[in-house]
């Protein structure tokens, strides 16, 4: 494990963008607008897509806006869940609640990840309703914090007890409790630690021995810009992208490409350790940022260039993180079988990621 943390106006911390957008955005410039967002489905829609599966992953959402949070869904990256469930979002998972014992939820093996759902607000009030829809079984797999407002540090115990304005403080919320599988992504946060599935896809393994072109590549949230100004400046050859695209392959590429990549992404972040790339993070606006497992680099829009020279890859990060998705995976089929809800003689290598295909014409 390396060093735990260390001071150059930026910190190391030994505890990551979503995705990019398939165009090269000019340096400095804020992201694209959103996409549209994909219009949430019928009822009618979504019972004939559960009817006949037995398994259900349920994903943060189904908009293509944001690259990470769409391939952070195990329905999306591990190939048994993929092939023996349908995935729906979030929020088409909550509003079955309305429907009472009609819910397509009931009796279903229930896979919910990954992505940051634990904060105050809607996405644990749409997590917490799946309960309330007498699932057989529910596993959460690799969801995490992600807290932003009205909430700060506890210098007793770090990022991961969050005291919020009333004063009260947590660390997990107690709906995880009455899951029958929880895995977290955040690293030492009390909980089994689970990263994101991502992990999983083959993809990683293409292209990790790339030779990085550049010494960086800065990847801004499409909500969020990074200013490359200083950069420009000082003459630096660099690609500047955003995660609002549907191109992971051409994403996790450009990311390679470079011995280190700047962002205000967790996935970005994430994926760049994979790669055994190192990792800025730059004004991170969450507690999601603080809970890598491997040490990555922070820093503000003034000094992030400052903090690419101190920026390391963690090599062990991808084995890490297969490992402990393979574990997970493996617990997860083992309820679906015990239920009867995953046939015994049903061929499944828990271990297998989903392949990813180029977009075409990006």
């Amino acid at each position: 494990m390396r060093e735990g943390k260390r001071t150059v106006q930026i910190t190391r911390s030994a505890n990551g963008t979503d995705a990019t957008d398939t165009h090269r955005a000019a340096a400095g410039r804020a992201a694209p607008p959103a996409a549209t967002p994909a219009p949430e489905r019928s009822h009618r829609e979504l019972a004939e897509l559960l009817e006949r599966v037995n398994v259900v992953a349920v994903c943060e959402s189904n908009d293509m806006r944001n690259v990470g949070d769409h391939w952070s869904a195990a329905g999306r990256t591990v190939q048994w869940v993929q092939r023996l469930g349908g995935t729906i979002s979030l929020y088409e998972a909550a509003s079955f609640q309305r429907l009472g014992k009609h819910s397509p939820l009931q009796g279903k093996l229930v896979v919910v990840g990954g992505s940051g759902l634990v904060g105050p607000g809607r996405f644990e009030s749409c997590v917490e309703s799946i309960f309330e829809q007498r699932p057989a079984a529910v596993a959460l797999w690799g969801i995490g914090h992600n807290v932003q407002a009205g909430v700060h540090r506890d210098p007793t115990s770090g990022w991961r007890r969050r005291v919020l304005k009333d004063g009260v403080t947590r660390l997990w919320p107690e709906w995880l409790a009455r899951a029958d599988a929880v895995g977290v992504r955040d690293w030492d946060a009390g909980l089994p630690w689970v990263p994101c599935a991502s992990a999983m896809l083959p993809v990683f393994d293409e292209l990790r021995d790339i030779e990085p072109e550049h010494e960086f590549v800065v990847l801004n949230h499409y909500e969020r810009g990074i200013d490359t100004a200083q950069a420009r400046a000082a003459g630096r050859d660099f690609e500047h992208l955003t995660n609002n695209t549907e191109d992971l392959r051409g994403t996790l590429a450009r990311l390679a490409a470079a011995k280190v990549v700047v962002s205000n992404s967790y996935h970005a972040l994430y994926w760049a350790l994979l790669l055994g790339r190192g990792a800025v993070a730059v004004e991170p606006n969450s507690t999601r940022f603080h809970g890598f497992r491997w040490p990555i680099s922070y820093a503000s829009q003034a000094d992030w260039l400052i903090a690419v020279e101190h920026a390391r890859p963690a090599p062990e990060a991808l084995d890490q993180a297969r490992e402990a998705n393979l574990e997970f995976s493996e617990r997860v089929l083992q309820i679906g079988r015990s239920l009867g809800l995953v046939h015994p003689r049903e061929a499944v290598n828990p271990g297998l990621g989903v392949p990813v295909d180029p977009v075409p014409g990006a």
